[in-house]
């Protein structure tokens, strides 16, 4: 059964890297509710992506493990529910702001 889930991905900040992300989801036919990506506060050279994403739990297992094989990517998770998108997203904004 399809449900919101949130995925959290910690990256290099390079060129196109949310484009791949986007593409991978774009092939296993996962419908992106929102995205948040900004660059980390302290260093230029990471990133963090947040997406709301409408899918299965397999299918939600099959995204996380192929984005991590992308080169610039150290880490994916993957939470149920948009709550937790809400309180990063949150969280992120208040980053950007200060």
């Amino acid at each position: 059964m399809k449900q919101d889930f949130t995925l959290e991905i910690h990256s290099d900040n390079n060129f196109s890297v949310i484009n791949r992300i986007v593409n991978i989801l774009n092939r296993r036919r996962v419908r992106i509710k929102r995205l948040l990506a900004h660059e980390a506060e302290d260093d230029f050279r990471r990133g963090t992506a947040v997406l709301l994403l409408f899918a299965t739990e397999d299918m939600m297992e099959k995204v996380k493990h192929q984005v991590e094989k992308l080169i610039e990517v150290e880490q994916a998770l993957y939470y149920t529910g948009s709550a937790l998108y809400c309180e990063l997203s949150a969280k992120h904004s208040v980053i950007e702001n200060a």
